[in-house]
């Protein structure tokens, strides 16, 4: 089995992998046609793993679909549900015999239902056939062509050899029992298994569509370690409208970021980013960047959308510290893992906050441990900071107009940002017009 990537329920929450209050991340790429598909789909989604093989298995199961994505994919989701329920009833293997009610012509609804059944069950295998034959016309994949001829064992059994087609299948009810005996009981297995294979080629090709709609691209990954480096290459995020892309590079020597920027000038939305994309890369998903390429890391934790504790009577400050505490636990010696800390300790005055940043990144940088973004508005942490070799500084790059105005670009360079916008922000939300409305 392989070893799993670290995350937690907060890091889930907070980057809307999973949230029952919002959209996620996962209705994103599900655009599956069966329960299934999806149940297979959200399977693989909250299963990252540490294990290159697997990555790249599911990467090239997702690829390949691609060329077809635009292809008809004419399934339904009750018609299958259906189908697995009529494949999953048990049959006795004994054949039943006619009674005098299907002499005269009167046919119960369960010979309705048979029929009907079969029907379904055949066009179902000779749909999965002909679309499995399209994905197989560009590329050979063992998998795929053994489906295509065990499809082909079952099809040849119930046709007898003939043209499969349903239109021909005569149904009576001389010889009803003996399909339903060879679909419930003799093919069982084998649809069965055909039913599975679909189920994966549901949640692939939900991916897939996706992937080939927008552009992703399919990471690159090595072992841990190996080289170095998180990068990615016009990376962004897929919740934005009008997303900016922009380019990451992350290295050991440079393992702890001190990010800064106004307000609104696009710091949450940065390290959401990064994390989402190192997220997707462990799952084998392909990622909304031009090109991405990283070491297998240990795991992503996050601390962004914090809540006080009333319960416990823990204050915003002391919730940050229990969090950043429970992060830590969490990780193995010599972890590579990745920690977003968004402005961190903003639950304390200026100075209480200066001291535990200062501090806290001190020590991790006494750690051959993980990858630490630190977002802050504390700009004068950095003539401290810059004294420790692997803290680098970045920001988000704020422009003025021809009238000395901001333009937020939501692009990250190298610096430190000086912007001040606070009180012009105020005044744009037109809260202090509000005010004087009250005085007058």
């Amino acid at each position: 089995m392989s070893e799993k990537f670290l995350i937690d329920e907060q890091t889930l929450k907070d980057l809307q992998l999973r949230d029952r209050h919002s959209r996620t991340l996962l209705q994103f790429f599900d655009n599956t046609i069966t329960d299934g598909g999806m149940f297979y789909l959200m399977d693989i989604f909250y299963d990252a793993v540490l294990d290159i093989d697997i990555i790249k298995d599911r990467q090239m199961k997702i690829r390949r679909l691609e060329p077809v994505a635009d292809e008809e994919f004419l399934f339904y989701r009750v018609i299958i549900q259906d189908l697995e329920k009529y494949v999953k009833s048990s049959h006795s293997g004994r054949a039943a015999s006619l009674t005098l009610m299907d002499f005269i012509g009167v046919k119960a609804p369960a010979y309705y239902y048979k029929k009907r059944s079969i029907i379904e069950a055949c066009e179902f295998m000779i749909k999965c056939q002909n679309f499995y034959k399209k994905v197989n016309q560009h590329a050979y994949y063992q998998d795929v062509d053994d489906m295509i001829q065990l499809i082909e064992e079952c099809l040849s059994m119930v046709f007898k050899k003939k043209n499969y087609d349903v239109e021909k299948l005569k149904i009576n009810i001389f010889n009803i029992e003996n399909f339903d005996k060879l679909i419930r009981y003799t093919l069982a297995s084998k649809l069965k298994g055909i039913i599975s294979f679909f189920y994966e080629i549901d949640a692939f090709l939900s991916v897939a569509k996706v992937s080939k709609a927008h552009g992703f691209c399919y990471p690159e990954v090595y072992p841990k370690n190996q080289t170095g480096v998180i990068e990615m290459d016009g990376v962004y995020h897929t919740f934005h409208k009008n997303p900016v892309k922009n380019d990451i590079r992350m290295e050991r020597g440079k393992k702890i970021w001190f990010l800064t920027g106004a307000n609104m000038a696009g710091k949450s939305s940065i390290i959401k980013t990064i994390s989402t994309a190192l997220y997707l890369t462990h799952i084998g998903f392909p990622v909304p960047a031009d090109a991405m390429r990283t070491d297998l890391i240990d795991g992503v934790f996050t601390s962004i959308n914090l809540q006080d504790n009333l319960d416990l009577g823990y204050s915003h400050f002391y919730v940050e510290a229990i969090r950043l505490k429970t992060i830590v636990d969490q990780l193995p010696k010599n972890s590579n893992a990745v920690i977003i800390l968004d402005e961190l300790f903003k639950g304390t005055n200026h100075i209480d906050a200066y001291n535990a940043i200062l501090k806290v990144l001190k020590n991790l940088a006494d750690v051959d441990g993980p990858y630490v973004i630190v977002s802050s508005h504390i700009t004068e942490l950095a003539k401290e900071l810059v004294e420790i070799p692997s803290v680098g500084f970045y920001k988000m790059l704020i422009e003025n107009d021809s009238e000395g105005l901001p333009i937020f670009t939501y692009k990250i360079k190298e610096g430190i940002a000086e912007e001040k916008l606070g009180m012009w922000l105020l005044k744009k939300s037109g809260a202090f017009d509000s005010i004087d409305r009250l005085k007058s």
